[in-house]
């Protein structure tokens, strides 16, 4: 009896441990939908996103489109389905900056610690950081389409050693109108 107790208590254990935290879902919450999901070294998975991820490469399937991208310290190129993907990154600060294409639309985003704003793919972004300081909070526009009360949550592991990860993960994350 107290050998089974001490097993369940164990596989309790072990099965917790399996859950990610809540430091470790990335989110974008908008009236009309909801993107979730979790970060870890190997890569970003949820209902949407099936994502590998390392320094030089973020690859698998956002969205039910195949996602192909190359990342350098200051360049993200590939492709999202078959539009193509040519941002440059620039990090300063406390501040990641990128610009150029993404799935073949212009695209311009800057994170900082207090904002996160800008337009990746069809969606354009004014968000600032909350009190609690877990999340970003504002309006997106998609289209012709105008959202208030979007919530944003990036995890500290959302690509924590490197700015191109972080911001090519976003951005798939972003572009979902």
């Amino acid at each position: 009896m107290k050998t089974a107790c001490i097993l369940s208590v164990a596989a309790l254990l072990a099965g917790g441990s399996a859950v990610a935290k809540t430091d470790d879902i990335v989110e974008l919450k908008t009236p009309r939908t909801t993107v979730r999901a979790s970060v870890d070294a190997q890569g970003i998975q949820g209902p949407d996103l099936r994502l590998r991820m390392t320094n030089d490469a973020l690859s698998g399937e956002a969205f039910q489109r195949p996602v192909d991208l190359k990342l350098s310290d200051q360049r993200i190129q590939g492709t999202v389905g078959k539009e193509p993907v040519d941002l440059s990154v620039r990090e300063r600060p406390d501040v990641v900056e990128m610009s150029g294409n993404f799935a073949g639309q212009p695209s311009s985003l800057t994170l900082s610690p207090d904002e996160l704003t800008g337009s990746v793919g069809p969606c354009g972004y004014n968000l600032i950081i909350e009190r609690d300081r877990k999340h970003y909070a504002g309006t997106r526009a998609c289209g012709d389409r105008r959202e208030d009360d979007v919530r944003v949550s990036i995890p500290k592991a959302l690509g924590q050693d490197s700015a191109s990860a972080r911001m090519a993960a976003l951005s798939l994350v972003l572009s979902h109108p």
